[in-house]
């Protein structure tokens, strides 16, 4: 199983310039890699893949010397994410790859990570003796290791947000056996008016962390918009619009750990719908709250924080989860605004979200008797 474990660092100014500088050349390379592979593909009809490309890096650093202060593993890993763009290009799950800006290419990638333990560094970054990320040609780097580094490091990522730099590590740690125990399964309808309803009527409010720094970034973007692009006063505002959007995404991130958490700690099974999010997304009215919502991202967490407790995610179709009758099967239409299920058939009354719940849980569990 592989985990993301992220932490701050603290660069000197140096090292900022340096790094900032790295994954300029780095952004460079991409653009450079992306304007290559169109040409050639609309004058022959050529495929310029990703070993096309190291080779013609590996003439570029003869003709342009600045290339060769960039460790070797993070420009290389720039053409893997080229390639990645492309295939999500053809799976339909991405647009067209585009040139990349400043503000768009804010990561760069070792793949191999390490030390020895006589001190002598073989890896284009590693951990010093003193606990510290080191790098021949930075130095040493101050981390801080909040939380221990649990399994075997796969690969490093440096990270600029904003002002703040991060270090994350990808690493790979062993999933406990699934030990399935249906009766402690839960089904989990997610919404907009109630973030959440549990198949056993527990309800989870929507923070609507968005929403409710809307106000404060209108007025932030709207004094952004005034001010001339490119001066001193319109760089600051932009990083008091970032910095809104940044508070936002940590409260967002800080309710669904939690909420995962709890719920993959407390319960064997966890059953919830398989949504196309992507598609909802482009309904105008709603697209707003759901981005809020953030239920791409809660799904991700649930899933391998089922894994880590030992535990199981079931995905099902969404379909009829809200029409059908928990208690008899029975079909009942009813429209978004009809926010109570009524059973003409067996009397039934329940919340729209909690009968969909159970409906949910009630697939899970059937699907998993059969492959069982």
């Amino acid at each position: 199983m592989l985990l993301n474990q992220k932490y701050k660092v603290y660069p000197t100014e140096e090292q900022k310039e340096i790094l900032e500088r790295w994954l300029q050349y780095c952004r460079q390379t991409y653009n450079s890699a992306l304007l290559d592979k169109d040409r050639k593909y609309k004058q022959n009809k050529e495929n310029y893949s990703r070993y096309d490309m190291q080779n013609q890096q590996t003439l570029d650093k003869k003709k342009y010397p600045f290339l060769k202060e960039v460790p070797s593993q993070p420009l290389q890993e720039v053409f893997v994410r080229l390639q990645k763009a492309f295939e999500s290009f053809f799976r339909k799950d991405a647009k067209y790859p585009k040139q990349k800006k400043y503000k768009d290419y804010n990561s760069m990638t070792f793949p191999q990570f390490g030390f020895k333990p006589n001190g002598i560094h073989r890896y284009a970054m590693s951990f010093s003796d003193n606990g510290k990320l080191y790098n021949k040609k930075l130095g040493e780097i101050d981390i801080l290791l909040h939380r221990p580094l649990e399994g075997t490091i796969k690969q490093l990522i440096i990270k600029r947000q904003g002002k703040k730099w991060y270090a994350i590590f990808c690493v790979e740690r062993q999933a406990l056996p699934p030990s399935i125990d249906t009766n402690r399964a839960i089904g989990i309808d997610v919404g907009l008016n109630k973030y959440a309803v549990l198949s056993n009527g527990l309800e989870i409010k929507n923070p609507r962390f968005l929403r409710k720094k809307e106000k404060q970034l209108k007025k932030a973007q709207r004094t952004l918009s005034k001010k001339k692009k490119g001066s001193l006063n319109y760089i600051k505002q932009v990083q008091k619009v970032r910095s809104l959007h940044e508070k936002v995404a940590n409260q967002r991130r800080d309710f669904l750990h939690k909420l995962s958490y709890n719920l993959s700690k407390d319960y064997s099974v966890v059953a919830v719908e398989n949504l196309n999010i992507c598609g909802m997304v482009r309904n105008r009215k709603l697209s707003k709250s759901i981005s809020d919502a953030g239920w791409g991202m809660f799904r991700n967490m649930l899933l391998y924080k089922c894994e880590k407790h030992g535990g199981l995610l079931k995905k099902v179709e969404p379909k009829y989860t809200s029409q059908d009758c928990s208690y008899c099967g029975n079909r009942v239409k009813k429209s978004l605004s009809i926010r109570t299920h009524i059973c003409t058939k067996c009397g039934t009354v329940l919340d729209r979200d909690q009968n969909a719940a159970r409906n949910i849980l009630q697939k899970a569990l059937e699907e998993l008797l059969v492959t069982n």
